[in-house]
Parts: structure tokens; sequence; C-alpha cells
């Protein structure tokens, strides 16, 4: 609005008209050229008022600013599906479940100490909770993350599969894990403005070949129908799940021993 004002007045002082239009012209020209230099006065700036915002300044998501902290970055979901990756190998390449779960027990139980901290715990508080499995109702979770936590008892049929399929284990075992931490994480960091607003723009469906592996080894789909702009919500599993669906469901469901047809993996040979 100010060049326009600044060009409108040398337009009509260059061509020298003096009657009442180029007049009314002049002063409608001044009028806007004032309105511009005070918006361009009233524009907040480092120094000025910024404009409010819904957290404190000493809020624990506000300080450090996320976008200036200098920590390494948070796992991701293609760093964590590599740790995962990783695991499962060790588990098969050792012949061991607890081996696999060495790989994949640090970065989760840095990612839940890390959670519990933001939200009010102190370090020795969470590491105390982790350690007697009392920060999650999951005993399979609470098995994975802290070694002085026994896993639940499971029948013969489970244990030969563990032997038979170590690294398939793992997975489902961390699995479980990650769905338990993220659950407990969204509880205990403070809410961020709009981390639930719906996610409305459109995605299209990719082609199988561009369908990348989970971190549970299944093929992730391209929609989740339950997307936030924080992103999916963790799936609670059920505790009971590793310990009852082998007898629970119809064998015909079944098939290699890899659990019910829309829970097997698609990699594994």
């Amino acid at each position: 609005m100010t060049v326009v004002g600044i060009g409108t007045v040398l337009g009509v002082g260059g061509a020298g008209g003096s009657s009442a239009a180029g007049a009314l012209v002049v002063v409608l020209a001044l009028v806007a050229l004032g309105i511009g230099l005070w918006k361009l006065r009233g524009t907040p700036g480092s120094g000025g008022d910024a404009p409010t915002v819904p957290w404190a300044a000493d809020d624990r998501f506000a300080s450090p600013a996320p976008e200036r902290t200098t920590r390494d970055p948070a796992l991701s979901s293609d760093a964590l599906a590599g740790v995962i990756e990783a695991a499962g190998e060790e588990a098969r390449n050792a012949g061991a479940v607890a081996d696999g779960l060495e790989v994949v027990r640090p970065p989760l139980r840095e990612a839940l100490l890390d959670a519990l901290e933001h939200g009010g715990w102190s370090r020795s508080e969470a590491a105390a909770a982790i350690a007697d499995g009392s920060w999650t109702d999951d005993e399979v979770a609470a098995s994975v993350l802290a070694t002085e936590v026994a896993p639940p008892t499971r029948p013969f049929r489970e244990r030969v599969r563990a032997w038979l399929y170590p690294e398939r284990v793992v997975r489902r075992r961390a699995h479980r894990a990650t769905s338990a931490v993220a659950e407990v994480a969204d509880e205990a960091l403070p809410t961020v403005p709009g981390q639930t607003a719906p996610r409305n723009v459109p995605v299209l469906q990719p082609r199988l070949e561009e369908l990348q592996r989970g971190a549970d080894g299944r093929l992730q789909r391209a929609i989740e129908p339950r997307a936030i702009a924080r992103g999916p919500r963790p799936i609670r599993p059920r505790i009971d799940d590793d310990l009852e669906h082998a007898s629970e469901r119809p064998a015909d469901t079944e098939r290699d021993g890899d659990g019910p047809a829309e829970d097997r993996e698609v990699t594994d040979a």
C-alpha cells in the first residue's frame, strides 16, 4: 500500500494536475501512504510484542524450544524399524530370543526414560519403574525393557516356536513393547497444540513395490484411518494375546506356526 501511495503521488505530481480531481487523488494517495507507514511501524519484530501462545515460557515443551535443541533427534520410525530388524537378525544368528532383545532394549528403554522425565518424573523414579515393570500392565513389554522382569510363562508349543523362529518372537515382543512405550509416552508428555488435528490431506495408495516393512515386520498401509497430525495413535495390544492365541484360535487360520493369517509376517522365509 505504501508503494501504491508513493507511485500515485509521484504520478500526479509529475503530470502537474491542479484540478479538483487531481487534488482528491493526491489526498487519497497521502492517506494510503500514511496507513502503509503506520502498518510498517506497527509490525511486530524481535523486540516488539509477540502474539500470545497457548503455553508458558517455562513449560517443559517450550524449554528448550524443539527447533533449537542441540540433542540428537529422537528415534524415527525408520530408525526404530532398523533396530528391530537388527534384533531379529541377531536372534536368528544366535538362535536365542534373549540375544535379540538385548539389541532392542537400550533404545526403547532410553525413549521411555526421556518421556517419563519430560512428563514430570525424576530419572531415578523412571528407572525404578522400568526395573520393576510397574510402568505398564503388559508383562511382555515390561520384560523386554528390563531383564529383572520375568516374561510370563508360555506353553510348550510357544517355547518350541521360539526355538524354531526366534526372530519372529523378538519382533512380536518388540512390537508389544513399542506400543506400550508409545501409550505411556502419550500420557506422560505435555499436550502439543494441534497434535490431534485431523489430517485432511489425501493420501494415495502406493504400488506394492513402494510399501515398506514396519517395525513389527508387516507391510505398512498407505492410509491410516486413525491418523492425526501427531501421527497414528498407538494400538494397545491384548495382554494375554501371546499366551492364549495358540489355544483359542482355530487351527485352520495358522500356517507354518506363524500365527493367524492377518498377523502373518510377509518377509520371513
